[in-house]
């Protein structure tokens, strides 16, 4: 599968590390001259936002942007952060995913790796197992089942979460890893895992 990662930050960077461990191809788009958006996600199959919310709305105005990416998976791994990081600027009744599922017509958006560091994808680099488990909704059943394979390729454990609207829940939950890292000192290699009992 040929992945576009849109973004070359902490997660895009290790998302994109991931992708080609997995055996895809990838190719990054950022806002480098050298590394265009529009030329990157063109012939993909599917696209990782791997941008700050707004940033990420933005993009999703573009109608060449929408164009470009009609008909393909897009996964959203955005939280819609306050300056501070510490509270969200969506919710309750809608969500990232919602908003920018809401400007990018035709396109299957799916919400994932939301609630995962950065630096828990770069310890499955570097080797380290771990037990996170990414959280993957999505409204289209047959784009969810590509990115729940795609989390499992990477090494996760990959939980159907229902439809997007579950991401008005998935966010807070990444909002609530940020306050136990920051906030509490836990630090950030921490993450959630669903266990089952019994």
């Amino acid at each position: 599968m040929k992945i576009a990662v849109v973004g070359k930050g902490n997660m895009g960077s290790s998302l994109a590390e991931l992708a080609k461990k997995a055996g895809h191809q990838v190719v990054v788009g950022s806002r480098d001259p050298k590394q265009p958006v529009m030329v990157a996600v063109k012939g993909a199959d599917m696209v990782i936002l791997a941008v700050p919310y707004g940033e990420a709305l933005t993009l999703a105005d573009n109608k060449e942007f929408g164009k470009t990416i009609a008909g393909k998976i897009v996964i959203d791994i955005t939280n819609p952060l306050a300056p501070d990081y510490m509270s969200l600027t969506v919710g309750h009744s809608t969500s990232a995913a919602e908003e920018i599922a809401k400007r990018l017509t035709g396109v299957k958006v799916v919400k994932a790796f939301n609630t995962i560091f950065a630096d828990v994808l770069k310890t499955r680099l570097q080797g380290g197992k771990g037990n996170s488990t990414v959280l993957v909704a999505g409204n289209d059943s047959e784009a969810k089942n590509t990115v729940m394979s795609l989390v499992k390729s990477f090494g996760f454990d990959s939980v159907d979460a229902g439809t997007l609207s579950a991401a008005r829940y998935t966010e807070p939950m990444a909002q609530l890893l940020i306050q136990l890292a920051y906030g509490k000192g836990k630090g950030t290699k921490i993450g959630w895992s669903l266990a089952i009992a019994g």
